[in-house]
């Protein structure tokens, strides 16, 4: 299961001092806390291309093996300690989630999984 995450940075803050809190410490806080890091089995942040005129600032891309492994990460006190860094950097009431199924690659020019 993948979870899709579109993120807009909190009002009043730059480009920069998101990405940088993004990247150097939201992204360690759950890679180096056991009770997250054991519950993802992949995380990648996607900041907006500059010319992105979307509005969203990024996606973070989150793998689970299951929602059960999903809803644990959000328990306990590393979960919340997770969600109440995100009011340092992220507009909270802005975020929106897709959940996903299998992938369905209609075209792959990478090499990756060809014989």
């Amino acid at each position: 299961m993948q979870l899709f995450a579109f993120v807009k940075r909190k009002e009043g803050m730059s480009r920069e001092d998101f990405l940088d809190y993004w990247r150097n410490q939201h992204g360690p806080l759950i890679r180096d806390t056991p009770e997250l890091a054991d519950r993802v089995q992949r995380y990648v942040q996607h900041a907006s291309a500059p010319q992105d005129g979307s509005g969203w600032d990024g996606v973070a891309v989150q793998d689970f093996a299951s929602w059960d492994d999903f809803l644990a990460m959000l328990e306990g006190p590393a979960g919340e300690a997770m969600r109440a860094d995100e009011a340092n950097f992220l507009d909270p009431s802005s975020i929106k989630v897709v959940f996903t199924g299998d992938a369905v690659v209609m075209i792959d020019c990478t090499g990756e999984g060809q014989a």
